[in-house]
């Protein structure tokens, strides 16, 4: 499984558990083609990182099963901001090139669910 370098709360997750935002985050970067590391930073950042990092809370939250507070630590955001990137996404999946897609993404973020799960283990 990738691992993250050891981040700081705001700088990205750290740990075996939370590889797994790590790995929605670089897939969620590398789809809006932002460096990952972006993601976690302090700033909003741009408009492509803002809806990168929503894409990769949705990610995490809704095809790994990580609960708010969780992410809220490892992005650095509370959870009200986390709330709306998961209104967003979800607001964006009305159209069928976007559900198409972001379906694609879960279906390849699923197997680390899977593992964890046939492990009895859920995150941390």
């Amino acid at each position: 499984m990738l691992m993250s370098p050891h981040l700081s709360p705001h700088s990205g997750p750290a740990g075996p558990s939370e590889a797994e935002i790590t790995v929605a985050a670089a897939l969620a970067a590398w789809v809006a083609g932002v460096d990952r590391h972006a993601l976690f930073g302090q700033s909003r950042g741009g408009a492509q990182v803002a809806a990168a990092r929503q894409l990769a809370i949705y990610l995490a939250h809704v095809a790994l099963g990580h609960d708010l507070t969780r992410l809220a630590v490892a992005f650095g955001r509370d959870r009200a901001t986390l709330r709306h990137a998961l209104r967003r996404i979800e607001d964006e999946r009305d159209d069928p090139a976007f559900d198409r897609q972001l379906t694609g993404l879960e279906a390849i973020l699923l197997p680390l669910r899977g593992e964890r799960d046939a492990a009895g283990g859920r995150p941390r």
